[in-house]
């Protein structure tokens, strides 16, 4: 199956800050429920500037990927695709979308929607290790009209995604921030925000990382944004408190269909 996370096993007992709502004036503001496993969200959006806000009433971990669909493709050849192993085809486009939200908090994403068809995903995994998507976690929309002249939202650090980096402004300090998130390419991106468990470290994640995931999670999901495609942008606002985080991107490669985490795109910062 389509894959564009690891797993991602939580454990709820690590205290982590909530990602706050956020929009920008004159945005269109959406929210998105999701449960488990499924997602309650409008069936039609207006085309423009979006601020996107998912609220996880589930038990479980979850995420929405937007996925923009080509005119005529039939839904029996998105579904097949979606059941393809390996990085994701030609053919999607991705919106900028909401990260790993905790149960009973909230990720958020803002960027311009293109009017068309759109598909919604969750692709993360449980502690069963199915995807979610297998259990029925997706919901079709459509964006519609002309988008409005819209300010976008004023950010305060700017993260650039490369192939395998992440660049950033200046430091992330406690507190709130309005990120916006660049993807220079060639390639889709992410970036999460994920707190280290107490006394671990990269070197630490890594192993972890490459021994499967096995054993107690050493991060914890603090915010972040899925996407944007190649030459886009997006911006999400998170609050922060103090302590040891990575940046994260596990996006199968375009090439070897392994995580971008496996290609070093990892970095550890220090919140103060």
């Amino acid at each position: 199956m389509l894959r564009l996370t690891i797993p991602v096993v939580v454990s709820l007992a690590l205290t982590v800050a909530c990602a706050r709502k956020a929009s920008s004036p004159g945005a269109n503001a959406v929210t998105i429920t999701a449960t488990d496993f499924a997602f309650a969200a409008p069936d039609t959006i207006p085309a423009g500037l979006t601020t996107l806000r998912i609220v996880n009433r589930g038990a479980d971990v979850h995420h929405a990927i937007l996925i923009r669909i080509p005119e005529g493709m039939s839904r029996a050849a998105v579904d097949s695709a979606m059941q393809t192993p390996g990085p994701p085809p030609a053919w999607m486009s991705f919106a900028a979308s909401p990260i790993a939200a905790l149960p009973g908090d909230s990720t958020n994403a803002t960027s311009v929607l293109e009017a068309g068809r759109y598909l919604m995903v969750c692709f993360i995994e449980g502690t069963d290790r199915v995807p979610h998507i297998a259990k029925g976690m997706t919901r079709w929309f459509a964006v519609v009209g002309t988008p409005a002249a819209v300010a976008e939202p004023k950010a305060d650090v700017v993260i650039t995604l490369s192939d395998y980096a992440f660049a950033l402004s200046t430091p992330l300090t406690a507190g709130t921030h309005t990120i916006r998130v660049e993807n220079t390419g060639p390639q889709m991106h992410e970036v999460g925000i994920e707190r280290l468990a107490a006394g671990k470290t990269q070197a630490d994640y890594l192993a972890w990382i490459q021994g499967g995931g096995q054993g107690p999670p050493l991060v914890t999901p603090a915010g972040g944004l899925i996407g944007p495609d190649v030459g886009k942008r997006g911006y999400f606002t998170v609050t922060l408190t103090p302590g040891r985080y990575l940046l994260t991107c596990y996006v199968p490669d375009k090439t070897t269909g392994r995580p971008h985490v496996m290609h070093g795109m990892v970095q550890e910062i220090t919140v103060s």
